[in-house]
């Protein structure tokens, strides 16, 4: 079951990503031979236009095929015909298209599930949090001088000071005022904590996951506050990725903290056993969770500018805006299928790794 639904979700997120490309080529009067869901032989087609749309047979992603140049005799052009401006459009539209879903997703979950703020609900009495004068009511707008708008950036920025003084900037009211504390650990969690609670808001949409009494205590989350949290949620989830992606190329990370599509299937399934048990909204939930992850993961990974990725078109493109003068075609295939190669290696590393963390 977990791999077909890692199937399901990384079909998802590449199709749309490849979506992405397709409008905005559409837009730019790009000749688009095929638009395709899927990989490998092609079980049936439809043709529209001059574009083929077809479902293939293996469910791993799909691809948005363009013509490189004109075609004798039609009105659209070619990619490699396009102006540079374009062509960053077309590139750059693929990743955007995986930010925006994983807004949607987020925004859905943050409707169905309630919000958790930044605002201080309670603290908690003997740990720093309250020695520091911070009050119910006070909004915690940045620790160490990042920015803070939400519960995980909260969460995320305390577990990456653990055990160092903390300089939190404190919106009370009209004002704002910064108090330097040091983190406190926690008998129960034995994690390091500055002891507050923060305010909650209960789902806008009541999926039936939580008792009615329950959500009875909290104020219902307004609509555009929903909106609000997922925009932040999804640019949490760009901010940590591009944050490990720099790790990462830096060499400052575990190989146990990098994973390819086998970890995500183990991931995958290990969110399913745990989430099964309490019902299929749950599980649903959860797996909209993970979509919403790997499709900012996606977005993000595809901008770095390596050849192959879009990024690393977009990275020839800015270099031909500054020379005045486009690169031949059959050097830049040259530089993406060295890219590619490159590509295919890593991913070839990353999968031998997860499966030797399986072993």
């Amino acid at each position: 079951m977990s791999l077909i639904i890692t199937l399901i979700i990384f079909t998802v997120i590449v199709v749309i990503h490849e979506w992405g490309h397709f409008m905005v080529a559409k837009l730019c009067n790009v000749d688009i031979e095929e638009f395709a869901v899927g990989m490998g032989p092609k079980l049936f087609g439809v043709k529209r236009g001059d574009t083929m749309y077809s479902l293939r047979i293996l469910p791993i992603g799909g691809y948005c095929r363009m013509a490189d140049e004109q075609k004798e005799g039609s009105s659209k052009i070619g990619f490699n015909d396009a102006s540079v401006y374009k062509r960053i459009a077309i590139a750059v539209a693929g990743p955007i298209m995986n930010f925006i879903l994983a807004l949607a997703v987020l925004t859905f979950l943050s409707m169905s599930t309630g919000v958790s703020t930044n605002t201080v609900e309670s603290t908690l009495e003997g740990y720093p949090a309250e020695a520091a004068g911070i009050q119910a009511g006070d909004r915690i707008v940045a620790i160490n001088g990042s920015n803070i708008n939400m519960r995980n950036d909260l969460d995320f920025y305390l577990s990456e000071n653990q055990g160092l003084p903390l300089e939190l900037t404190v919106e009370r009211g009209n004002e704002r005022f910064t108090v330097t504390i040091n983190t406190q650990e926690d008998s129960e969690s034995e994690r390091q904590i500055i002891g507050i609670t923060t305010l909650y808001k209960a789902p806008l949409i009541d999926l039936g996951i939580y008792d009615d009494a329950t959500l009875a205590e909290f104020e219902t989350a307004g609509f555009f506050e929903c909106v609000a949290d997922g925009f932040w949620n999804m640019l949490f989830l760009v901010k940590v990725t591009v944050i490990g992606v720099v790790r990462m190329l830096t060499l400052n990370v575990s190989l146990n903290d990098i994973s390819g599509p086998i970890g995500v299937t183990t991931v995958v399934g290990d969110a399913y056993e745990a989430t099964i048990t309490s019902g299929a909204i749950f599980t649903v939930l959860t797996m909209l969770n993970l979509c919403a992850l790997l499709s900012a993961n996606l977005g993000v990974i595809n901008l770095v500018p390596i050849p192959a990725l879009d990024g690393g078109r977009i990275f020839v493109y800015l270099i031909e805006i500054i020379r005045r003068k486009q690169l031949p075609p059959e050097k830049e295939s040259v530089i993406n299928l060295i890219g590619f190669a490159l590509v295919m290696g890593f991913g070839l590393f990353i999968a031998v790794n997860d499966v030797l963390k399986l072993i």
